[in-house]
This record gives C-alpha cells, sequence and structure tokens, in this order.
C-alpha cells in the first residue's frame, strides 16, 4: 500500500472515530441528570464543547496531511526536472557530436575536391576531364576558370560553416565580382548551375545570393548579364 492510501485510510478512520466519539460523548452527556436538571441546562454547551474538539483533531490531522502529501509532491517535481534538465544536455551533446563529425567529413571531401582541381591546373589533359573545360576557349582561359570556381568554393565553404552572415556574403561577392574574369566565369556556368541545383536547399540560397551580387556589380559596370 503507497503512503497516500495510508495516509488516506488514516484519515477516514480518524474522522469516523472523532465523529463517533463526538456523539457518545454528547449522549453520554446528555443522559445524565444532572445535565438535565433545569438548573444547568448544559447539554448543549456539553456537545459544542465536544464537537469543537473534535473538530479541531480532525482539522490538525487533515493539515498535516496535506503538507506531507505537498512535501512529496514538490520532491517528485524536483526530480523531473532534473531528469528532464540531464535529457537536454544529453541530446545537445548528441547534437554537438552529429554537427562535428559532419563538419569534418565535409572538410575531407572539400579537401578532395581542391586536390583534383589542382591536379587539373597543373596538367591541361587532366583539365579536359572537367565540365568546366567546354566553357573556356584556350588553356589559359579554362585554367584561370577552375580557379575561379576554387574561390567561388571557398565563400560557400565559408557560408555554410556560417562564418559569414547573408549580407556580408554578398559583400564579399560584390567585391569578388569586380573582377572581369571571375564575372565571365560566373556567366558561363549559369546553366550547368541551374541544372544542377535547380531550388531549395542551403548551396541554392548561396548561388542567389551571389546571383544579387553579381547583378549589382554588373548594373555598376554597364554591362550584360
Amino acid at each position: 500500500m503507497s503512503s497516500h492510501m495510508r495516509e488516506a485510510c488514516i484519515l477516514g478512520i480518524t474522522t469516523l472515530a472523532a465523529c463517533a466519539g463526538s456523539a457518545g460523548l454528547t449522549m453520554l452527556l446528555t443522559s445524565l441528570p444532572a445535565i438535565q436538571s433545569p438548573a444547568t441546562s448544559n447539554a448543549g454547551q456539553a456537545y459544542g464543547a465536544a464537537a469543537a474538539a473534535t473538530s479541531v483533531v480532525v482539522l490538525i490531522y487533515i493539515a498535516r496531511t496535506f503538507r506531507h502529501q505537498n512535501d512529496e509532491a514538490r520532491m517528485h517535481r524536483e526530480v523531473l526536472e532534473a531528469q528532464t534538465a540531464e535529457l537536454c544536455l544529453q541530446r545537445e551533446s548528441t547534437q554537438g557530436q552529429h554537427k562535428t563529425v559532419r563538419r569534418s567529413a565535409e572538410a575531407a571531401v572539400r579537401a578532395r575536391h581542391i586536390q583534383l582541381l589542382e591536379m587539373a591546373i597543373n596538367d591541361p589533359a587532366l583539365m579536359k576531364c572537367w565540365p568546366i573545360y567546354g566553357l573556356a576557349d584556350t588553356d589559359e582561359q579554362r585554367k584561370q576558370y577552375l580557379y575561379c570556381n576554387l574561390i567561388m568554393s571557398h565563400h560557400y565553404m565559408c557560408y555554410e560553416l556560417e562564418y559569414v552572415t547573408d549580407e556580408e556574403l554578398e559583400e564579399s561577392l560584390y567585391h569578388a565580382f569586380s573582377n572581369d574574369i571571375l564575372r565571365n566565369f560566373w556567366k558561363a556556368s549559369r546553366p550547368g548551375r541551374n541544372r544542377s541545383t535547380p531550388h531549395g536547399g542551403h548551396m541554392r540560397k548561396f548561388y542567389d545570393l551571389a546571383e544579387l551580387s553579381y547583378a549589382r556589380q554588373s548594373e555598376e559596370r554597364g554591362v550584360a548579364r
């Protein structure tokens, strides 16, 4: 039997006992010849005194019971709050570890991408294996476009890792697009970007911000977009 059930049983028994005692005491007092005497007429007073005494006892016990139950409820609530806080910390720790592992994997992929581009820049035969080969007319321009690809990849990495805000990225790319070669590369590679990333996603948002910077720079220079 739980503590709450025991408290309820004891409370019920105490209340019944108090009522029975009050009734018995009243009957005893009112049956006495001395109390029934017109000289005293204290039967009502005796009943009132007995009832008041038992009521006080019952009220004290009820107050004690309620206080005990409130203390138990408070302790349970504190335990639950502590458990909830611990679970939140564990979840945050797990999310942080997952994010760290994901970023490490992404950094490894980018490092490999850079290595492949460097190999293409240094070897014209390997350069022809990249789709960017068809966007340029000379080996020099192909090298420049591959390097422009590295520049834009660097900007995207900074943006994805939240090193820069949207506004800071726009300003940085606006300055980068002041270079004619980078602008030409961005314009020439636009169809491929639209096919590979048509809508949605973090990279698409990066492309959209880059387009805003490209448009600003092109308008100021009075060149076609």
